[in-house]
C-alpha cells in the first residue's frame, strides 16, 4: 500500500490552538509540582505526566495513518508506550490514594515496558545511514559512551542508593536496580540519535525523542535516589524533568507528520566531536578510577573497574568492525580502480593493437591512410602514457614530492597546448585570456591540469565549454566551464579524492579512473595554490577552478622564445 504524501511545514507551520493549550497545561503543571512539595508535588506532578503522555500517546495513533510506511510501525509503538507509561501513572494514582504504597512496586512493571516499548520503536525506525558494519559501529560507540556516562553517575549519584538497597526487600531491589540499566539503554538511543548520519535534512522528532529520553532518564534517577525504602509520598523526584521530558514527547507527536525531506548535501567525514564524545566519557570514567586507587577511595572503585573492562572489550570489538569496514571499503575501492583502469586502457589498446596489425600485415595501404592510422596510434599511446604518469605522480601521495621545473609561461600557448592535448574538438571550446599574459608555473603540470578538466568537460558535460585565464594582482586562475548537470551536491568534496568517480562511482560503463581530479589538486597545492569547484555561472553546468597565488605577470609584447616548451626552465625542489 503506497504511504500518504506527508505534510510540508507550509502546510503545518506550528502548533494549533489544541496543541499550544496542552503545552501550556503541561508547562503549568510542571512548575507547580516544582514548586510545590508533599501532595500537591505529586499531584501536579503525576496530572502534568498523564496529560502530557495521553496526548502523545493520542496524537501518534492518530497521525501514523498519514507518514510514510516505513516509519509507521515505529512510531506506532512508541504510542503504544504512551499507553502503558499512562496505565502505570493511572494504577499508582489509584493505589495510592487508596493506601499507602512504596516507591516501587508491581506498578514499576508497566512503566519497564514502556522504556522497553520506546526503544524497541526507535529501533523499528529506518533512521540510520551505512552499511551494517557502519551502524554497528555506531551502536557500539553509543554502548561506550553509555556505560561510561552510566558508570559516573552511578559513582557519583547512586552510590549511596546502593547501600540503602543492601536494607531493602529483595523485591524492591529488583526494580530500583532495574532502572538504571533501562536508562542506560535509552542514553544509547540518545547517543545513537546525535551521533547518527543520514541523507535527509534534521528530524526535529528525532531531536524531540533524544531531548526527552535524556529528561526522562534524570527524572528516574532523582526518583530513585530519593524513593529507594521509602514510600511514593515521601519520595522527592525532580518534577521539572518529568515536565520537560513529556512535553518533549507531545511535540514529538504532534509533529509526526514533518518527516525529513532528502536533501541535497556535500559528503564529508564525521564531524571530529561525533567522534571524542563516547571516549571522552570514557577517558573521563578512567580518570575517575585512576584519582580513586590513588587516593585511596574504596567508593564504587570496584564498579569503575568492571565499566572499564566492559568498555575496553567493546573497543576492541569496534576496532575489530571498523577495520573490517575499512577492509571492505579497500576492496571495493580496489574492485573498482581494476574495473575502471581496465576500462581505460582497453580503448586505446584496441586501437593500437588493430591498426598495428593493418599496418604490418598489408603492404598496399595508401600513404594518407598509413600517416593518419600512425597519427591515432601515436595519440593513443600518449593517452596511455598520461594515464600511468598519472598513476605514478599519485602513488607519491605527498604533493611536496612533485618535482616542479619552474618557467615563464605563456598562458594562451599552453591553453591551446592544452586543448590539442586533450583530444577535445577546439570548435566546442571558448577561450578568454588577458593579451601578454604569463605565468611562473611548471607548464607541463599546469597542461595536465587542464588537460583532465577539460577531458572531465567533455565526458561529464554538455557540447560546449569554456577556458578562463585570468588574473588578480599577481595570482593566476584557470577556470573550465562546461553547460552539462554539474557535479551533484553530495558529492562536491569527496570527487577530489583518489579513484572517486561521484555518482558514476560504481558505473563501470561509464569512462574514467577516478585520478584526475585528485591530480588537479596535488598539482596546484605543489604550486602553493588551491583547486575549487562551483556551479558554473557562465554556462550553468560545472566550473572548477584553479588558483596559483603569486604566479602572474604582464607584458606589453610576447617574447618569442617563451613558450610552454620553454627552454629556460628553474628547477624547483617542490
Amino acid at each position: 500500500m503506497a504511504s500518504r504524501p506527508s505534510v510540508s511545514r507550509r502546510q503545518q507551520p506550528g502548533l494549533g490552538p489544541l496543541g499550544v493549550v496542552i503545552v501550556a497545561v503541561l508547562v503549568v503543571t510542571g512548575v507547580a509540582a516544582t514548586l510545590s512539595s508533599g501532595a500537591v508535588a505529586d499531584t501536579f506532578g503525576s496530572l502534568g505526566v498523564l496529560i502530557g503522555m495521553s496526548a502523545a500517546g493520542i496524537t501518534i495513533f492518530v497521525k501514523a495513518g498519514r507518514i510514510p510506511q516505513a516509519e509507521r510501525a515505529g512510531f506506532r509503538v512508541m504510542g503504544l508506550a504512551m499507553a502503558f507509561g499512562v496505565s502505570g501513572v493511572v494504577v499508582v494514582a489509584v493505589l495510592s490514594s487508596v493506601r499507602e504504597i512504596p516507591a516501587f512496586g508491581w506498578a514499576d512493571l508497566f512503566f519497564f515496558m514502556a522504556y522497553v516499548l520506546m526503544i524497541l520503536g526507535f529501533a523499528l525506525l529506518p533512521h540510520t545511514w551505512g552499511t551494517s558494519l557502519h551502524r554497528t559501529r555506531i551502536v557500539l560507540d553509543g554502548l561506550i559512551g553509555a556505560v561510561s556516562i552510566g558508570a559516573l553517575m552511578w559513582v557519583f549519584v547512586l552510590s549511596d542508593v546502593l547501600q540503602e538497597l543492601e536494607a531493602a526487600p529483595p523485591w524492591e531491589q529488583i526494580l530500583a536496580a532495574t532502572y538504571p540499566f533501562l536508562d542506560l539503554a535509552m542514553l544509547v538511543v540518545a547517543m545513537l540519535i546525535i551521533m547518527r548520519r543520514s541523507s535527509y535534512r534534521f528530524d526535529l522528532r528525532l531531536g524531540l525523542l533524544a531531548i526527552a529520553l535524556i529528561f526522562m532518564m534524570l527524572a528516574d534517577l532523582s526518583f530513585l535516589a530519593s524513593g529507594v525504602g521509602q514510600s511514593f509520598e515521601d519520595a522527592r523526584p525532580v518534577y521539572a524533568f518529568f515536565a520537560v521530558a513529556v512535553t518533549c514527547f507531545y511535540l514529538m507527536s504532534y509533529w509526526l507528520e514533518r518527516t525529513p525531506q532528502n536533501r541535497e548535501y556535500a559528503e564529508r567525514a564525521a564531524p571530529l566531536w561525533t567522534l571524542l564524545l563516547p571516549y571522552g566519557a570514557a577517558l573521563a570514567m578512567v580518570g575517575v578510577l585512576v584519582v580513586h586507587i590513588v587516593s585511596g577511595a574504596s567508593d564504587g572503585e570496584e564498579l569503575l573497574f568492571i565499566a572499564t573492562l566492559i568498555i575496553g572489550g567493546l573497543v576492541i570489538v569496534r576496532q575489530a568492525v571498523a577495520i573490517r569496514e575499512n577492509r571492505t571499503i579497500v576492496e571495493q575501492q580496489r574492485n573498482s580502480l581494476v574495473s575502471s583502469i581496465s576500462h581505460e586502457l582497453r580503448t586505446p589498446l584496441t586501437s593500437i593493437v588493430g591498426f598495428t596489425e593493418l599496418l604490418t600485415m598489408d603492404d598496399g595501404i595508401a600513404a594518407q591512410d598509413r600517416r593518419e592510422m600512425t597519427g591515432i596510434v601515436h595519440q593513443q599511446v600518449i593517452y596511455m602514457s598520461r594515464i600511468v604518469a598519472d598513476l605514478v605522480m599519485l602513488a607519491r601521495g605527498n604533493p611536496d614530492e612533485i618535482r616542479l621545473e619552474i618557467s615563464e609561461v605563456d598562458v594562451a600557448a599552453l591553453i591551446e597546448t592544452s586543448i590539442h592535448g586533450s583530444g577535445v574538438d577546439r570548435s566546442s571550446v571558448t577561450v578568454e585570456c588577458e593579451p601578454g599574459f604569463f605565468a611562473i608555473v611548471d607548464a607541463d603540470r599546469i597542461q595536465q591540469v587542464l588537460v583532465n578538466l577539460l577531458t572531465n568537460a567533455a565526458r561529464y558535460g554538455g557540447p560546449h565549454r569554456a577556458v578562463v585565464a585570468r588574473s588578480n594582482a599577481a595570482d593566476v586562475y584557470f577556470e573550465v566551464h562546461d553547460d552539462g548537470p554539474g557535479v551533484p551536491r553530495r558529492h562536491e568534496l569527496t570527487i577530489w579524492e583518489r579513484f572517486e568517480r561521484g555518482p558514476n562511482r560504481l558505473n563501470a560503463t561509464v569512462p574514467g579512473s577516478g585520478i584526475g581530479l585528485a591530480i588537479v589538486e596535488a598539482i596546484s597545492r605543489a604550486h602553493g595554490g588551491t583547486a575549487h569547484y562551483w556551479r558554473s555561472e557562465r554556462m550553468g553546468g560545472a566550473c572548477f577552478e584553479v588558483a596559483l597565488p603569486g604566479r602572474g605577470i604582464h607584458r606589453m609584447e610576447t617574447p618569442a622564445a617563451r613558450t610552454p616548451a620553454s627552454s629556460d626552465r628553474t628547477r624547483s625542489p617542490r
